[in-house]
């Protein structure tokens, strides 16, 4: 194996190659081994041929033999990236030490899913993220008030 850090890709017909300048391509019958650095886990994907600015790329972690998802993190592709075909994406999420399943999915501006890929992988540490409170407080804060808001428009279309 390689000592080139991987990069995962939708499809990996698609990379020309193993090699793709400093990564090398993971396919999906490999089990790859991930060491978390301090600030989470750094996940590098190849952006699909598909993708346009503005769409996003979702990151489903699921841990072997549960059903509901560990951890979700999404990512909007930017000028730069849809330019390079390349994103980085930080999962900064607490998540235990073991193998975990991992779904790379593309959605369009719509909403609609317009690429899929899955991967095995496996955390070779636990990832311990302390989070701010204030952060915590701000999004339940978001979610009540969307909340109110659409009761509100709820009772109202009724008058």
């Amino acid at each position: 194996m390689s000592s080139k850090p991987g990069i995962f890709s939708f499809n990996a017909a698609q990379i020309t190659s193993s090699m793709r300048g400093q990564y090398r391509a993971v396919q999906p019958y490999e089990k790859l081994s991930l060491q978390p650095g301090e600030q989470g886990l750094s996940l590098v994907i190849e952006l699909p041929m598909d993708a346009r600015i503005d769409d996003r790329v979702n990151v489903v972690l699921t841990k072997h033999g549960e059903r509901n998802a560990k951890c979700e993190v999404s990512l909007v592709v930017d000028p730069e990236s849809y330019l390079t075909k390349i994103a980085e994406i930080k999962v900064k999420q607490s998540l235990d030490a073991g193998p975990y399943f991992m779904q790379l999915n593309l959605v369009g501006l719509h909403d609609y899913l317009k690429n899929a890929a899955e991967f095995d992988i496996i955390l070779n540490e636990r990832i311990t993220v302390s989070e701010p409170v204030s952060e915590l407080i701000k999004t339940q804060t978001t979610g009540f008030k969307r909340i109110f808001n659409s009761a509100v428009s709820a009772v109202l279309s009724v008058f």
